[in-house]
């Protein structure tokens, strides 16, 4: 003795239902595409060449160059920097080597400085800048 279940589906209630459904599955949709990476958006910063930048300092003045390829920085390096400016600023070349090195390997310019050189990282990180908005 089976029974028979009669459902009674008013129109107005599949409508609605359905509405929701559409319109979850739409902000579904929109929210995965909003959180997918964007590979188009992930083009190059610099485009490549050398930049190069005066740094004045109170007795010398010399040139930082910052050379990227293929979308990478690849050397960061003074230019005109000689050994009677080496002589009377000695934290000069050991402060751009650190940061040569820091840079090329992070490939950004939030580097932390040296305690023995903080002042020093400031102005060579400045010129830095200047030369990367500066292309040459």
């Amino acid at each position: 003795m089976s029974s028979t279940k009669i459902f009674v589906l008013r129109l107005k209630e599949v409508i609605y239902t359905s509405l929701f459904a559409i319109l979850g599955l739409i902000l579904l949709i929109v929210l995965i595409f909003m959180l997918i990476p964007n590979k188009k958006g992930d083009t190059a910063i610099y485009d490549d060449g050398v930049y190069t930048a005066p740094v004045n300092l109170d007795y010398a003045s010399f040139n930082v160059s910052v050379v990227v390829e293929d979308d990478k920085i690849t050397s960061v390096e003074l230019t005109d920097f000689n050994e009677d400016m080496a002589v009377m600023y000695p934290l000069i070349e050991p402060t751009m080597a650190y940061l040569n090195k820091q840079i090329t390997k992070k490939q950004s310019l939030d580097v932390k400085a040296p305690e023995e050189s903080v002042h020093t990282t400031k102005i060579l990180l400045d010129g830095i800048k200047a030369a990367l908005d500066n292309k040459h």
